[in-house]
C-alpha cells in the first residue's frame, strides 16, 4: 500500500524571530488551470496487456529484442514507440527512421522518440546528425539535460569545440540549487575539458572554478582543486565557496573562507565577505561577534546589494544581546521601504516594543504594517497580534474586528485560517457569547487531528470522545476515488509522457511523473498524480507526494476516499524501535513519532542549521550527556545518523523532559526546542495561564510554531491509528520555588 511506504554559544534568548524562519526568510506560483480532462483506471491499463503483444513486451523485458520486435505488429503509436526501441541494439538505421517519423505522430512522447534517435545516430558515428537530433529535445523534458550533454559530446568528438561548448550554456545557467547540481557539474567538467582542449585557459580556469566554488563538497570540486591550488582564486569566487558553505550550514568553514579576503570596506568583496562572516557568526549562535561583524558593514557598504539583508541579520543579533535592534529595523523599512523584508522590519520592531512596554507605538507599527504591507508575509501576523493586544486588554469587538480583516487577507494560509477561528471562538466565549460553542465543535469537527481542533475539543468536555465515532483508517478497504479531472496535468507534457510510459510498462515513467511541478495542483490532480506514481511502482514518491499535496489540505474524519491520504502524511516508518525505546523510556510512541515527524521527516541524514542530527534532531553535546546516563559510552556526532540509537537517545531524552515538567508534554515538547532553561522562565513568569494562552504567548517564533507541529502530529497519529485525540493539560503548572534552577539546556 503506498500509504504505509516512508521515507559556548549564547542563547537565542527571546528574539522575536526564530533561526528556522530567518534561515526562510533569508533564502526566500500560482499556476493557472490547464487543460481538463476526466481520467478514470482504464487511462491507465497497459497497452501490452494480452495476446501476441503481451507476449512481446515479456520477450522485450527479458532482452530478446529482435524476436519482440518481430512480433510488435500494428501501427497504434505505442507499438511503433516499443518496436522502434527494440530495434535500437541491433539494427539502428532502422529504429532511427522509425523514431524520427514517430516524434511528429506521438506528440507525448516526442522528446523520448527524438533522443533515442539521436542516441541511435551517436553509435552510427552520424555526430553531425546526432548533434542535430539531440537539439530537438524540447527544454521541458526530464531528456534535456542529458540531450544538451549529448550534443556537447558528439560535437566534441567531430572537433566542434565551440559548438560544443556553446551546448552546455543552458546547464552552466541552471541555478546553483541542490536540484540542478549533478547535471551543473557534468556541464562544468565538461567545459573545462573543453576549454583546456582550446588552449583557452582563461576559460578553463573559470570554469573550474566555478565548479569549485558552487558544487564545494562534491568529487569534481576536489578533481579540479588539484589544478586550482597553484592559481590564484579570486575573491569573487572565494566568496562564491562561502555561501555555498554557509548554505549546507557548514558555518566555519564559510567563516575561514570569507576571513581570507583582506581587502577594506566598503570595497564590492569586503562588504560581501563581511555580510557572510556575520551572518556565519549568527548562525553560530555568536551575537556579539556577529553584530560587531556587521554593525561597520551597514555603516560603510552603502550601496551594495546586500545591505538590507545585514541589517536584518544585524537587528536579529542585537535583539537577541539587548542592544537597540528597534533602531535598526526601523532604519531598513525607512530606507528600503519596498524591500522584502520592510513589512519583516516593522512587525520585529513592534514586537520589541510591545516588550519594552510601549504598547501605542508597537500598535501603530502593526497597523503600518497590515495596511501598507496587505500582501505581504507578515501582514496576517501584524493583524492577530493586534487582535491579541485588544484581546488582552478586553476589548473584544476590536480584537474581533481585528481577525474580520485577517480573514480577508488574499492567500491566506490553513494555519493562520485555524488561529483565526480558533480565537475568535475563544474571544467569544470571553465575552460571553452563546456562539462560542458551535464554532467551537466546528473547528473540532473539521480538524480532528490539528493542534487548534485539539484546542477547541478541550473547550467542550461533554463532546464525545472522537475515537468512540470513527474508524480508523487502517480499517478502509482502498476506496474507488475515479474518476479524476486532471486540471493542470492535462497539458502538462512530463505527465502525458509518464502515463504512457507507464502504460507501455517502461521503466522511466516514475522519472516524469516526479518533476512535475506539484505546487498549487487541485485535489484531483493530486489524487491523478498519487495514483499514476503507485502504478508506475513507487510506493514511497506516491507516499510523499500524498503528503505534501492531499495532506495539506486534510480535514474532518476518515473516509474512504481520505484513509490512504492520512496514512500516507501521518506514515509509521522506525515504529518497531519507535515502540521499543519509547516503551523503555515509558515515553508515548505516538509522541516520539510525532516528534520525529517534525523534526526530521523521517530522514535519518537530516542535520539542522545548528547542527541537530538524525531522526530525532539531537545536538552531539545533549547525545553525548543522555548516552552517558545510558551508560552507552561515547557517541560520536556521525554516529547520530543510525536510527536505532538516535531513537533510543531521543526517546530517553524526552523522557526526561517530561519527568522535569511532571508529564506535560507542552512544556516538554518546547524545553526539547528551546531548551529548559528558557522554559522554566517562561513558566515562572507566567504560572496561572491557560496552556493555549501560553504556547501562543512562547517569545520564540520557532518554539512556539514547534509546539503546535508537534502535539498537532501526536492528535493526528492517535486519530489516524485509533487511539482517540490525546489528551492537553488545560493549565501550564505553576513553577515550583522548591525545585532549584533547572538542568542545562543541553540542545542550545
Amino acid at each position: 500500500m503506498w500509504a504505509t511506504a516512508a521515507p559556548a554559544q549564547e542563547a537565542e534568548g527571546d528574539a522575536p524571530v526564530a533561526e528556522s524562519q530567518l534561515e526562510d526568510l533569508l533564502e526566500s506560483a500560482s499556476r493557472s488551470q490547464g487543460v481538463t480532462r476526466r481520467y478514470t483506471e482504464g487511462d491507465f491499463a497497459p497497452y501490452f496487456a494480452s495476446g501476441e503483444l503481451a507476449e512481446a513486451k515479456a520477450l522485450f523485458d527479458r532482452g530478446s529484442h529482435a524476436r519482440a520486435r518481430a512480433r510488435l505488429r500494428g501501427e497504434q503509436p505505442p507499438v511503433r514507440y516499443l518496436r522502434a526501441v527494440s530495434a535500437l541494439r541491433d539494427a539502428p538505421a532502422s529504429a532511427v527512421v522509425e523514431l524520427r517519423a514517430l516524434a511528429d505522430d506521438y506528440p507525448r512522447m516526442r522528446d523520448h522518440c527524438l533522443f533515442h534517435a539521436a542516441r541511435a545516430l551517436e553509435r552510427l558515428r552520424k555526430r553531425r546528425a546526432a548533434a542535430d537530433v539531440y537539439a530537438q529535445v524540447s527544454p521541458g523534458s526530464t531528456l534535456y539535460a542529458e540531450a544538451r550533454l549529448g550534443r556537447s559530446r558528439v560535437l566534441e568528438r567531430g572537433l566542434d569545440l565551440d559548438g560544443a561548448l556553446d551546448a552546455l550554456v543552458p546547464l552552466r545557467e541552471l541555478p546553483a540549487i541542490p536540484r540542478h547540481d549533478a547535471v551543473r557539474r557534468k556541464a562544468l567538467l565538461a567545459a573545462a575539458r573543453l576549454c583546456q582542449k582550446k588552449g583557452d585557459y582563461p576559460c578553463e580556469h573559470r570554469a573550474m572554478l566555478e565548479l569549485w566554488a558552487t558544487s564545494p563538497l562534491s568529487r569534481e570540486a576536489k578533481v579540479v582543486w588539484e589544478r586550482l591550488k597553484e592559481l590564484p582564486i579570486p575573491n569573487r569566487w572565494r566568496l562564491r565557496r562561502a555561501e555555498s558553505f554557509l548554505a549546507f550550514h557548514d558555518n566555519l568553514e564559510a567563516l575561514r573562507l570569507a576571513r581570507q579576503v583582506k581587502t577594506p570596506l566598503p570595497d564590492e568583496h569586503a562588504c560581501t565577505a563581511s555580510f557572510v562572516i556575520g551572518n556565519a557568526l549568527r548562525k553560530e549562535r555568536q551575537h556579539r561577534k556577529a553584530a560587531a561583524e556587521l554593525g561597520p558593514m551597514v555603516e560603510a557598504c552603502k550601496s551594495s546589494e546586500l545591505r538590507p539583508q545585514a541589517m536584518y541579520v544585524l537587528g536579529y543579533s542585537q535583539s537577541v544581546i539587548g542592544q537597540d535592534a528597534v533602531r535598526t529595523y526601523e532604519a531598513l523599512a525607512h530606507e528600503y521601504p519596498g524591500h522584502a523584508f520592510a513589512d519583516d522590519a516593522l512587525f520585529f520592531a513592534a514586537e520589541l516594543d510591545l516588550r519594552g512596554g510601549r504598547r501605542a507605538v508597537a500598535l501603530e507599527r502593526l497597523e503600518q504594517v497590515a495596511a501598507r504591507y496587505a500582501t505581504g508575509n507578515f501582514a496576517p501576523e501584524a493583524l492577530f497580534r493586534l487582535a491579541w493586544e485588544h484581546r488582552t486588554a478586553g476589548a473584544h469587538e476590536e480584537a474581533l474586528a481585528a481577525l474580520d480583516r485577517l480573514d480577508r487577507l488574499p492567500g491566506l494560509g490553513r494555519e493562520q485560517r485555524l488561529r483565526s477561528r480558533y480565537w475568535r471562538a475563544r474571544t467569544l466565549a470571553d465575552k460571553g457569547d452563546a456562539a462560542a460553542a458551535p464554532a467551537f465543535a466546528a473547528l473540532a469537527a473539521d480538524h480532528p487531528a490539528e493542534w487548534y481542533g485539539l484546542l477547541a475539543r478541550a473547550r467542550l468536555p461533554d463532546l464525545a470522545p472522537l475515537v468512540a465515532s470513527h474508524r480508523t483508517a487502517s480499517s478502509y478497504a482502498a476506496a474507488t476515488v475515479w474518476p479524476l479531472e486532471a486540471g493542470p496535468l492535462g497539458d502538462d507534457p512530463r505527465f502525458l509522457a509518464g502515463v504512457e510510459l507507464l502504460r507501455m510498462q517502461l521503466p522511466d515513467g516514475a522519472a516524469e511523473l516526479l518533476a512535475i511541478d506539484r505546487r498549487s495542483l487541485p485535489e484531483d490532480a493530486a489524487r491523478l498524480l498519487v495514483e499514476a506514481l503507485q502504478r508506475s511502482g513507487s510506493s514511497a514518491a506516491a507516499a510523499y507526494v500524498a503528503r505534501t499535496t492531499l495532506g495539506r489540505t486534510l480535514t474532518g474524519g476518515i473516509d474512504d476516499r481520505t484513509a490512504d491520504v492520512w496514512r500516507a502524511t501521518y506514515p509509521l516508518p522506525f515504529r518497531s524501535l519507535v515502540e521499543r525505546w519509547a516503551k523503555a523510556s515509558s515515553v508515548d510512541p505516538d509522541l516520539l513519532q510525532a516528534l520525529m515527524r517534525e523534526e526530521s521527516r523521517f530522514n535519518p541524514w537530516a542535520r539542522s542549521a545548528t547542527g541537530a542530527r538524525g531522526l530525532t534532531q539531537l545536538m552531539p553535546r545533549t547525545a553525548q550527556d543522555v548516552a552517558r546516563g545510558l551508560k552507552l559510552g561515547r557517541v560520536n556526532p556521525g554516529m547520530l545518523h543510525r536510527p536505532a540509537l538516535n531513537i533510543r537517545l531521543g526517546a530517553a531524552y524526552l523522557a526526561e523532559l517530561l519527568s522535569e515538567y511532571e508529564g506535560s508534554m507542552v512544556r516538554a515538547v518546547a524545553a526539547y526546542n528551546a531548551g529548559p532553561v528558557a522554559v522554566w522562565r517562561w513558566v515562572r513568569a507566567r504560572p496561572d495561564e491557560d496552556v493555549d494562552v501560553w504556547v501562543e504567548k512562547i517569545p520564540i517564533t520557532e518554539t512556539r510554531d514547534y509546539v503546535k507541529r508537534v502535539l498537532g502530529s501526536y492528535g493526528a497519529y492517535r486519530h489516524v491509528y485509533g487511539r482517540g485525540a490525546g489528551p492537553l493539560e488545560d493549565r501550564s503548572p505553576r513553577a515550583r520555588g522548591d525545585r532549584g534552577e533547572p538542568k542545562p539546556a543541553r540542545r542550545l
